[in-house]
C-alpha cells in the first residue's frame, strides 16, 4: 500500500521549496526487501480533478526505495515483533512555479522482466495523491517537520 506519509505545506509562494518535504511510504504484508531495487517512486503535480498539468515540480521528482528497519523489540515482555515491510520514497527539495491549486502525486514505479522483455520494463503499481496545496504570491509558509521525518533521518544516520 502506497500512503503519503507527509503531507507537503496547504499553501505556499511560487518559487518556493515545498517544506516539509513530501514522502510516501510503501507497506506491504508480505516481503517486499528483495524487490526494492526495482522500484522507484515519481512525484507529478496534477490539478484538484487528478489530471497532469502541463507545468511540473523542480527539484527531485524521483526517487529509489529506501528500506524502514521497523522490527522492533518490546522491553516490557521481550518480546520480538516484526510490523510489515515498508520502505519509503523523499522528494526533500520540490518546487511549483505557477500560482494555482494543485496535488502532488506519488507514482509507484516497478521494472519488470520477462522473456519477451529480457532488458525490463517500467510499470506504474499505484499511486497516490496529497492533499492540495495552494500556490499564491500572497501565501505564508508556516509548516513544521513531522516524526516521520524525524524517522526517516534517524534511519539514514544508522545506515551510514
Amino acid at each position: 500500500m502506497l500512503d503519503v506519509t507527509v503531507q507537503p505545506p496547504a499553501q505556499t509562494r511560487p518559487g518556493t521549496t515545498l517544506y516539509p518535504p513530501v514522502a510516501a511510504k510503501l507497506s506491504s504484508e508480505t516481503g517486499m526487501y528483495d524487490e526494492l531495487s526495482q522500484m522507484w517512486a515519481v512525484a507529478t503535480l496534477v490539478n484538484e480533478d487528478g489530471e497532469a498539468v502541463t507545468e511540473q515540480p523542480g527539484g527531485k521528482t524521483s526517487d529509489s526505495a529506501h528500506p524502514l528497519d521497523t522490527n522492533s523489540t518490546s522491553h516490557s515482555s521481550g518480546r520480538h515483533s516484526t510490523n510489515r515491510d515498508q520502505a519509503y520514497f523523499y522528494f526533500p527539495d520540490l518546487v511549483i512555479y505557477t500560482p494555482g491549486r494543485y496535488r502532488i502525486r506519488v507514482t509507484l514505479m516497478r521494472l519488470h522482466y520477462s522473456h519477451e522483455h529480457p532488458d525490463g520494463y517500467a510499470i506504474a503499481e499505484d499511486y497516490v495523491d496529497s492533499h492540495s496545496i495552494v500556490v499564491d504570491d500572497g501565501a505564508s509558509n508556516n509548516a513544521r517537520p513531522s516524526k516521520f521525518i524525524e524517522l526517516m533521518i534517524d534511519n539514514a544516520n544508522r545506515a551510514r
